[in-house]
């Protein structure tokens, strides 16, 4: 942040987004999407991980255990993160500009890209979490003897 920067800000100061921490989302209520996107996960993080342990400079069984651990890390707090920036101050012409007075609008670009890394981990905790919603198993409502078409 230079001068200008300062400056600018402490004359026309602009909104800056948040990152709300919680671990809510709205449940998918198509099931064959529900079922795609678990599909994409299930078929796709393994596939990453084969991938990704040869590259550890680990012996095999550290780096299985490092890199499975690690995306349970992110995973989780893509979840419970969820940054929100201000896209109305995000530069000029449209974010393709950087701002000259502002330093808010560098911070809602960093928001920006912390919205964009944790969006995968987001994708995967909620196609998780939808397919748990899909098939847990509801309780029967309990039939109580007020039942006005019961016969005693």
């Amino acid at each position: 942040m230079d001068f200008m920067e300062r400056w600018g800000e402490s004359v026309d100061p602009g909104k800056i987004g948040t990152i709300d921490i919680s671990a809510e989302h709205e449940t998918c209520r198509c099931r064959l999407l529900v079922l795609l996107r678990f599909l994409a996960v299930i078929i796709g993080v393994p596939i990453a991980w084969y991938k990704i342990v040869p590259h550890v400079p680990l012996p095999m069984f550290q780096a299985i255990v490092l890199v499975i651990g690690g995306t349970l890390v992110y995973v989780a707090l893509s979840y419970l993160l969820n940054p929100a920036p201000d896209l109305d101050n995000i530069g000029i012409a449209g974010g393709l500009i950087d701002h000259p007075w502002r330093y808010s609008d560098d911070i809602n670009r960093k928001l920006l890209l912390a919205q964009c890394v944790l969006g995968p981990g987001r994708f995967i905790a909620e196609s998780v979490f939808d397919m748990h919603v899909l098939f847990e198993k509801r309780p029967e409502p309990e039939a109580d003897g007020d039942d006005p078409q019961s016969v005693e």
